[in-house]
Order: structure tokens, then C-alpha cells, then sequence
């Protein structure tokens, strides 16, 4: 293999972290006690464990992946620990944190747990060649607690397997991937167990061997994944980096610890204003806005105020968000003097609607939460909002829930007809009617005396007859008349007290 200078300027290359025996290594990171003690990790359920991995020492003394629980403790000087994944995750953890030293582009390796590959273009500015980057990732590694291989190499999978295969550090110089990868045994690459099996009884061991099989046989005889296969072993397979995202909503926290306990609200206002301004800096850099605001407060005498303001539209604006943090504390203060406050954030894509040139204006996002919220605090938040029907037949069967406003429809063709809506009446009204043969035929309504033109009906609806709110009534829908007016009504029997009333007209 040759050691030469591979990272040159302008370069794609790949350095890949690969801790061996990674589940060995993560039990023994919190328990320094045991890395000069012979250990095994079981996993599974009792009473069927078996062992997942072992270190050098124990492996020394013939303890071997697979065995059972019984088979690991015949060994007396070896030491049974179950499998944490707790340890795993720590160590995924650190590991994580290191390669993040190194590297802003970063893609963990699935089929090898603990193992990153790390896109270092132009990373030579900073820590010399290849040589130099891998020995100080390897030293970083080590620093941490870890034993790790590093290989870098232009292609992505000849980086992961010179990783997976090769112990301490190795450079594949560019274009000498297939001579890098020549003495690797075939179980570097990832194979499928019949294709590995296949392989075997080929007498195929190293993937220079794999690679001197001509590629057209190959395809042959095990199908298209031997195209790849053949590939891998040159080091001439393509990839695709996706790097890890990191967790975005992990960062929009704000703490701030109080020297003095905090009893007025302007002060805390002050400190308020500006954790929002570091949030939205934060979710601006990502063209995202906010969509709610968790402030917790921590309150003398081990107590805790909550409170969570929700716009209905994602905003950018910090006055709007403040003024809404305002009023709500404003409305539900808090209860003792404020000693450590916490501002949590939600983020979300910026609310964009494209209007049409001849509707109207609609008020601005930010001014309509506002004035919604100064609602708020004079009449309650049960009575701000938008209504919401409820599935009931009852009347005036509704409730407030908090306005969040529809995305706009979109219609190819607008309908020319205009539906019919019932304008109900709040107290009903009541009135006289005259019946003939049980049906309405006048109706004395509002001082005037009205003739039943044309009548529907009855509906009769109850409901809740099991409890003491129960109601009954029967409904005609009317169309009544005098000299000089029309009008269409609906008209309602309560067989209880005995008494009509106008339900609503029509308009």
C-alpha cells in the first residue's frame, strides 16, 4: 500500500473512524477497572444469553462470540457484564463529539456500529495532509477513551474498508485504491451470506482475488450484485454522502441563571427580549420562524410557572412575539419571585400565501395575534377564538377553540350559487302561532300577524335523556307573508313548556 501525500487541495477525501470490537470498548469506557481484565458482554433474555463480544484478554483465553451464558462463565477469571444501552449511546456520544472536530460533513457507517466517515475537502489548510488529519483523529480518538483505525482515501467504501480491515492508520494514495485494498480479507466488504458462502467455496478470500475475477463471469454467476461487489473490491464504487443533520430543536433552548430573584415583570421582559433574539437568530440561519414559545419559570420555594404562547402563523417578528409573551404573563402571572428562566422554541417553515390582485387586504399575522391576545386578557381565553360546532344536535351546540386559520383554497372554477344560511336567534324569540290540523297556518311574530305560505315539517330531535339537561323540540321550516313582506323562518314546538319560538330566519 502506498503512504503518500493524498490530500491535495480541492481533493474529495474521506477519512473513516472505525473503533474495533465497538460494544467491548463502550462497556469498559465507564468502568476503567476492567481494560486490564478479561471480560465477555451478554445479551438477550434470560435464560438464553449469549455473548455479543469480548475483549483481547478474554479472547485470549478462548471466549468467542456466540457462546452461551454458562459456556462464558466456565471461564472463572473472566467477568459477565449484560449489554447497557446506555454505554452505546455515551459512546456513540463521544465519538460523535470527536469527529465533529474534524469535519462539519459527517455520515455514520450503519453496517459498523461506532464507525463515521468524515468528508475532509479542503481540510488540509488546517491540519496538514492526510497523514497528519488521520493520526491527529486517531489521537483525539484515543484521548477520549477509544482505540480507533483511521483510513482516508478518495473513494468512500475503499475508505471504510481499509478502516474495517487494516489496524492504526492508513493512507490510500489517489488512484491506488485497488492496490490499498489488494491484501484485505473479503469480509471487509459487505456481503450478503449467500454471496459470502459462495465466495468461500470459490477459495475467494482477499478482495484482490475478488478483483481479478473478470466482472462479465462475476455478473454471471451470482447476478448484478456482483457488479458491485467487483467494484468494492477495485475501490472504484461511487457514494453518495448523506451527513448526519444534527438536531436542530435540541439548540433552541435559552437558560439563564438569576443572581437576584425577580418579582416585576418588566425587568423580566428585558431578559426575555433577549433569549428571543438569540432564538430567532438561530432559526433564521436555518429560513425557518417560530411557531411556539414554552416559557418556564422557576420560582422561589421550588415551585414552577409554565406558560406557552402558540401564534397561529410561524413568525420572524420578535416585537409580535414579545408583545405575546407579554400579555400572557400579564394575564397568568406568576405566583413567587422568579429565580431561573428557561425559553424553549419550536420551529417551523415561514407562513407564505400569494394573494389574488382583487381580494382584499387581510390584516397583517402579527397585528391579529396581538389584538388577540389583548382579548385575551380582558375577556378570558374561553371567549376568544374561533367557534367550532360541535357533533350534537342540540342547539347553540358549540365551543371556542383557538384560532388557527385554514391555508387558503384553491379553486380552478368559482361556484355561481350562493348557499342558503340560517341566521339563528340568541335568546330565542318567542312567538304565537295558530295550528290547523296540527300544522301552523298564522304565526304572531315580532307585533305583526304573518300567514304561513308555505310550510316543511316536523323534525323532532331530543337528546340527552339521561340526565337533567335533556331537551326535545319539534322544527317546521315556514314561509310566511303579509301584504308588503316575505320572509322565511324557521319556527320550533318545545312539547315541555309547551311554547313556540323562532328559531332563526333564512337569509
Amino acid at each position: 500500500m502506498a503512504r503518500r501525500n493524498a490530500m491535495v487541495a480541492g481533493a474529495v477525501m474521506y477519512a473513516v473512524l472505525h473503533p474495533p470490537n465497538f460494544y467491548a470498548q463502550a462497556a469498559a469506557h465507564p468502568r476503567p477497572e476492567l481494560r486490564k481484565r478479561p471480560f465477555a458482554l451478554l445479551d438477550g433474555e434470560p435464560p438464553s444469553e449469549f455473548v455479543i463480544a469480548a475483549n483481547k484478554a478474554a479472547r485470549a483465553l478462548g471466549v468467542e462470540a456466540g457462546m452461551t451464558r454458562l459456556q462464558a462463565e466456565s471461564f472463572p477469571e473472566v467477568t459477565a457484564l449484560s449489554r447497557t444501552p446506555a454505554d452505546e449511546a455515551s459512546a456513540h456520544t463521544i465519538l460523535h463529539n470527536v469527529v465533529c472536530l474534524f469535519s462539519p460533513r459527517i455520515e455514520h457507517i450503519e453496517i459498523s456500529p461506532g464507525t463515521y466517515a468524515l468528508d475532509i475537502e479542503g481540510m488540509n489548510r488546517l491540519y496538514g495532509d492526510a497523514t497528519h488529519l488521520a493520526a491527529r483523529l486517531r489521537q483525539h480518538t484515543m484521548a477520549a477513551g477509544f482505540l480507533a483505525n483511521v483510513a482516508v482515501a478518495e473513494n468512500f467504501h475503499a475508505a471504510v474498508c481499509l478502516a474495517l480491515g487494516r489496524a492504526g492508520v492508513s493512507i490510500a494514495a489517489s488512484g491506488c485504491e485497488r492496490e490499498a485494498l489488494r491484501d484485505l480479507p473479503v469480509r471487509v466488504l459487505p456481503l450478503e451470506p449467500e454471496h459470502e458462502e459462495t465466495l468461500h467455496s470459490w477459495g475467494v478470500r482477499t478482495c484482490g482475488e475478488l478483483a481479478a475475477i473478470l466482472e462479465t463471469d462475476l455478473i454471471a454467476r451470482i447476478g448484478q450484485a456482483g457488479k458491485k461487489l467487483h467494484a468494492l473490491a477495485r475501490g472504484a464504487w461511487p457514494h453518495l454522502m448523506f451527513p448526519i443533520e444534527p438536531s436542530f430543536e435540541d439548540g433552541l433552548i435559552e437558560r439563564m441563571e438569576l443572581d437576584h430573584p425577580v418579582e416585576v415583570l418588566e425587568p423580566l421582559l428585558f431578559l426575555l427580549s433577549r433569549m428571543t433574539d438569540a432564538l430567532l437568530e438561530r432559526v433564521k440561519e436555518k429560513a425557518l420562524a417560530i411557531a411556539s414559545l414554552r416559557v418556564v419559570l422557576h420560582l422561589d420555594g421550588s415551585k414552577q410557572h409554565e406558560r406557552i404562547v402558540r401564534p397561529a402563523l410561524p413568525l420572524q417578528d420578535k416585537p409580535t412575539l414579545l408583545k405575546l409573551l407579554q400579555l400572557d404573563l400579564e394575564t397568568h402571572p406568576p405566583s413567587a419571585a422568579i429565580l431561573h428562566l428557561e425559553l424553549h422554541a419550536q420551529s417551523a417553515a415561514p407562513y407564505r400565501a400569494q394573494h389574488g390582485l382583487f381580494l382584499p387586504q387581510a390584516p397583517e399575522p402579527g397585528r391579529l395575534e396581538v389584538t388577540l391576545a389583548q382579548l385575551k386578557k380582558l375577556l378570558g381565553d374561553e371567549r376568544v377564538g374561533s367557534v367550532e360546532l360541535k357533533d350534537d344536535h342540540r342547539p347553540n351546540a358549540f365551543r371556542m377553540v383557538p384560532f388557527a386559520p385554514p391555508p387558503p383554497a384553491r379553486s380552478e372554477k368559482q361556484s355561481l350559487s350562493v348557499p342558503m344560511a340560517l341566521r339563528v336567534s340568541r335568546p330565542p324569540q318567542a312567538v304565537g302561532v295558530v295550528l290547523t290540523d296540527n300544522r301552523p297556518t298564522r304565526v304572531f311574530w315580532d307585533g305583526q300577524r304573518y300567514a304561513v305560505r308555505e310550510i316543511a315539517g316536523p323534525w323532532r330531535v331530543s337528546g340527552q335523556w339521561w340526565s337533567e339537561t335533556n331537551w326535545c323540540r319539534e322544527e317546521w321550516d315556514v314561509r310566511l307573508t303579509t301584504e308588503t313582506s316575505e320572509r322565511v323562518c324557521r319556527i320550533a314546538f318545545d312539547p315541555r313548556s309547551r311554547c313556540w319560538y323562532m328559531q332563526g330566519t333564512y337569509d
